[in-house]
């Protein structure tokens, strides 16, 4: 076997044995890469400790006949404390993003661009402020599905190719369908489709979410309710194009918790 090394963020880690675990981590070089922790849930281990939310460096033993490797050491980079203002809904933001890489990565396909995206992302999850927060998410969210291949049209009726008024109607809503993959016209709407509508406020702020940068849409003015909703939208639209039940348990446990303290 030969030894590697890269830096990883941890994605999850499960146990097999009384003394090791499966670990899988989205790596810089390698993509979404499980490694065999041996002995690694021993108390008394002399390697590093996995942090979540942090970048690590892993060296760990490569084989290309076997499934995983074997992890050596972990040395820490930096972590995300998370410890300003609104400190759950930072976490329960930074979760969702880590439970999307885990549901939509492929096994050792190298995205070092979106592994980069992904640091910037939880590094601003630290330091935005915390109305940026929801933005922040739903701009990371198209951007790692548009990178991996499942890209919204968001601007045009995914039809007949209809754009600006001709997309919307007369109140200057338009419809989005997560089975066809975006925007549809009502000229070319069907019977029996299932439409989520978007007011002409939502289709605005999506674009603006769609073509910001992760600096500029934590700057921008979306409430949390309007969050969930292009949140919701997106999860249905994976569900259809990539056959992906992404539930994101994080942010339903915000939601859980912003219901409870308005009872």
């Amino acid at each position: 076997m030969a030894i590697k090394a890269t830096e990883a963020i941890l994605l999850r880690a499960h146990n097999w044995s009384e003394s090791s675990r499966t670990v899988v981590f989205f790596t810089r070089d390698f993509g979404r890469l499980a490694l065999t922790d041996r002995g690694g849930r021993r108390l008394t281990g002399k390697r590093g400790r996995l942090v979540p939310f942090a970048r690590l460096e892993l060296t760990f033993y490569h084989s290309e006949k076997e499934s995983a490797g074997y992890l050596s050491d972990v040395s820490l980079v930096q972590a995300w404390q998370f410890e300003r203002e609104g400190t759950l809904g930072r976490l329960a933001f930074a979760s969702a993003a880590i439970e999307l890489l885990l549901s939509l990565l492929g096994d050792r396909a190298p995205h070092p661009d979106l592994y980069t995206y992904t640091v910037s992302y939880l590094e601003l999850v630290e330091t935005a402020p915390k109305q940026g927060l929801g933005p922040l998410f739903v701009n990371y969210y198209i951007r790692l599905i548009s990178r991996l291949g499942y890209h919204p049209s968001l601007t045009r009726c995914v039809a007949c190719g209809a754009t600006g008024e001709r997309l919307a109607d007369a109140a200057g809503g338009v419809q989005f369908s997560a089975e066809r993959g975006g925007m549809v016209c009502r000229a070319c709407e069907s019977v029996g489709d299932c439409y989520i509508p978007f007011s002409s406020e939502s289709h605005r702020l999506i674009r603006a979410l769609e073509g910001a940068s992760l600096g500029q849409a934590a700057t921008l003015p979306i409430s949390y309710r309007e969050t969930v909703r292009l949140t919701e939208a997106l999860t249905r639209f994976l569900s259809f194009q990539a056959d992906v039940r992404a539930e994101l348990k994080a942010l339903t446990f915000l939601e859980k918790l912003r219901k409870d303290a308005e009872a």
